[in-house]
């Protein structure tokens, strides 16, 4: 059983990246299918998702099903006062819902219980430490062929993607994705596997080179060398890829990870000629890739920064601005998940002619239409994930647990700094994927822990 979760899971993944990052509806029907049917089958078989080595988070994903739930469920019209709603805004009718879209707050609840199953089959799955490696190299593959597509847009000019003609951003490497910032999205998260798997091999080079003696010398003609080379390159495809994808927060977020990620790994652990032979290694590789793809384009797109945010009403901070008003309006228990293109027009001052259809900016979206309490829930968890996963790091030796908490590390830093300035996680491919990695993060930090006596965040 557990075979088949793993190929339907990858499959449901592949389906979401391919077809435009999961926004083209009907085709994120397709994964959401496959993932509610897998998880079907699984308890149908007669097995619960307790039977995993780690502890199952239960009581955060419950309140978070109840609170989107709550948000569609019709209320008379006499508790409107109750939960501030105004008689005058509530339909013509003897009831009204907490959502202002409530057919929006439904699909996204659907989403929600597609994210939350696709979490615990991932714990399923890496009760298998084989197919744990399984699952994370589908991942690199998927972000490589991304990586690839989009270097070909970009150095050929063939913007398409399969059979569709590209309407915007013709002049970036896009991938499978429509929106340059959320291929950006997904190149920052797989980015940091591949650069973590290199370390893998200095962690084993420092091993079988102690002391004085690791050295450039025994570094380049050790049977680990190649492998190292194989990451570097991968890992200056995907950065390279990034780069032509000109997303300046996609950028800064993933250097800021792979700065944590390098800078904890503790690479000092080999000695200075040796440390100074790998890092040669790979900034060469990055150079060579960044002259070889063109810097010009992404170098400009930073000299514009400064006029995208002194234009007001025409500026992300013009819609900060706005949805913190929308906060205001509903503090408690928010507008209704997915409901921020109907209720922004309402508070409107940036780009009025033109819809717009999010925050960018995943925290202040998220709070607007959950509240404060739901904002602080999902984001409580996230973090408590990454607080997990940086102590996991230090428990670890140098094995693979090890590689993969320091990955996962890196993946989530990258979309949570990104989140400041974009809506990654509105994204259904990357929302899906970004859940995938925290399930390896919560696996590998609570790796043999009893589930039984599990006390859930």
């Amino acid at each position: 059983m557990r075979r088949v979760v793993e190929a339907g899971l990858l499959v449901a993944i592949a389906v979401a990246v391919l077809a435009f990052g999961g926004t083209a509806t009907r085709f994120f029907a397709i994964t959401q299918v496959i993932i509610l049917i897998l998880g079907t089958l699984h308890l149908l078989a007669g097995r619960s998702f307790s039977a995993t080595s780690v502890r199952l988070p239960v009581i955060v994903p419950f309140l978070l099903l109840a609170l989107v739930l709550l948000q569609t469920v019709p209320l008379p019209i006499s508790l409107a006062h109750l939960f501030g709603v105004s008689v005058l805004d509530a339909p013509a009718r003897s009831f009204f819902t907490l959502s202002a879209a409530p057919y929006q707050t439904v699909s996204q609840f659907l989403a929600v219980v597609t994210y939350l199953t696709a979490f615990y089959l991932v714990l399923i799955i890496c009760a298998d430490h084989r197919a744990r490696k399984r699952l994370v190299l589908a991942l690199l593959a998927i972000g490589v062929f991304e990586a690839f597509y989009g270097l070909i847009q970009y150095l050929t000019g063939w913007q398409q993607i399969f059979f569709y003609l590209k309407k915007f951003y013709l002049e970036d490497a896009t991938g499978t994705y429509i929106n340059r910032n959320h291929f950006a999205g997904l190149q920052e998260m797989i980015l940091p596997f591949a650069v973590v798997f290199g370390l893998q091999h200095v962690w084993t080079l420092r091993q079988r080179i102690p002391g004085e003696t690791g050295h450039a010398r025994e570094l380049l003609s050790s049977t680990e060398f190649p492998f190292l080379v194989f990451w570097i390159f991968i890992a200056a495809v995907l950065f390279a890829a990034l780069v032509s994808s000109h997303s300046r927060m996609g950028i800064l977020s993933a250097l800021a990870s792979l700065i944590a990620v390098l800078t904890l790994a503790g690479t000092s652990t080999l000695s200075a000629k040796a440390r100074v032979a790998v890092a040669a290694l790979f900034l060469l590789g990055l150079v060579g890739l960044a002259v070889w793809v063109g810097s010009d384009p992404a170098i400009t797109r930073f000299e514009t920064l400064n006029d995208q945010y002194t234009h007001p009403g025409q500026d992300r901070l013009s819609i900060w601005r706005d949805t913190l008003h929308l906060i205001r309006r509903h503090p408690v228990l928010g507008s209704g998940f997915g409901s921020f293109a109907v209720v922004y027009p309402s508070v409107q001052s940036a780009f009025l002619n033109n819809v717009v259809d999010h925050a960018h900016c995943d925290y202040l979206e998220v709070i607007t239409e959950l509240g404060l309490p739901g904002g602080i829930l999902v984001f409580g968890a996230i973090f408590r994930v990454l607080g997990l996963t940086f102590r996991g790091c230090r428990k670890h030796g140098t094995g693979y647990g090890r590689a993969i908490s320091f990955a996962c590390l890196g993946s989530i830093v990258a979309i949570l700094l990104h989140s400041l300035a974009d809506f990654n996680l509105y994204i259904p491919a990357n929302a899906l994927i970004f859940v995938i990695i925290l399930a390896l993060a919560w696996s590998s930090a609570n790796q043999g822990a009893n589930p039984a006596a599990a006390q859930v965040s």
